[in-house]
């Protein structure tokens, strides 16, 4: 008895109140094994690992119902159990997470709509690369000015935009799938549109920002390896026809 712990002593040492381990005593779940020669109750070793495991499965989610049956059974790997339990909670608190980190995304983008609009309009992964743009775009006056517009579109302004720029992107692949030269007049008529729809729906795009976003889609990146996509080197094309339109309004103007 010289190694047993007092109520106060295993409360402290597994983290408990001492009305815990009262309460854990009444129903039979940890009952101290010992008593002192004044009749208080006394917690050897076993009753701690005892204690420890009820409070690890507490901190994993179970009842105390659920606990009892587990520890009945002799045959239970406690740690085996434990970890099989863990990897389920993170594996739940991740996917909590993952929608968290999707809302925040959506505001980060602007898009003002409810769950359903936007899986009906963008799909399943709608802002699975937002915040990756935000920490690339956010301290520009574009992005800015893009959440600003963006965050009073409607489900039908979305519907409207990707459907215009799906046609463009229709138009251009077919372009670079039919051998157009980017600096034919048609792929420059088509980059053109291309700003327009920017200008229009996002923020103020005159033919140098077109020219820097442009380079986004020749560096292969987000944007540039959706185009590849529709069509093999669609990226590097539009690139090119991107900077053939704005060096032919550049010498328009000079």
């Amino acid at each position: 008895m010289a190694d047993d712990y007092t109520v106060s002593a295993a409360a402290e040492l597994v983290g408990v109140s001492v009305r815990t381990l009262h309460h854990y005593d009444q129903i039979g779940l940890v009952r101290p094994g010992n008593r002192s020669n004044a009749g208080y109750r006394l917690y050897s070793d076993a009753d701690l690992r005892r204690l420890h495991r009820v409070v690890f499965y507490r901190e994993l989610g179970l009842e105390l119902g659920e606990i009892a049956e587990i520890l009945a059974d002799r045959d239970v790997d406690h740690l085996g159990r434990q970890r099989e339990l863990l990897v389920a909670r993170i594996s739940h608190y991740e996917a909590m997470l993952t929608v968290i980190d999707r809302e925040l995304a959506a505001r980060a983008a602007g898009i003002a709509l409810t769950p359903r609009e936007r899986r009906e309009v963008f799909g399943q992964d709608f802002v699975a690369h937002a915040e990756q743009a935000r920490r690339e775009w956010g301290d520009s006056k574009e992005f800015v000015q893009r959440q600003q517009r963006t965050a009073t579109y409607t489900q039908d302004d979305w519907q409207r935009l990707r459907e215009e720029l799906a046609a463009i992107n229709g138009k251009l692949a077919e372009a670079v799938g039919d051998g157009t030269p980017a600096t034919d007049i048609k792929a420059m008529d088509l980059a053109e549109e291309l700003r327009l729809h920017t200008d229009r729906w996002f923020h103020d795009c005159d033919h140098d920002t077109h020219r820097g976003l442009a380079v986004h889609y020749k560096e292969n990146r987000r944007s540039g390896r959706n185009y590849d996509d529709m069509a093999p080197g669609l990226s590097r094309y539009v690139h090119d026809a991107i900077v053939a339109n704005a060096e032919r309004h550049r010498s328009t103007v000079d």
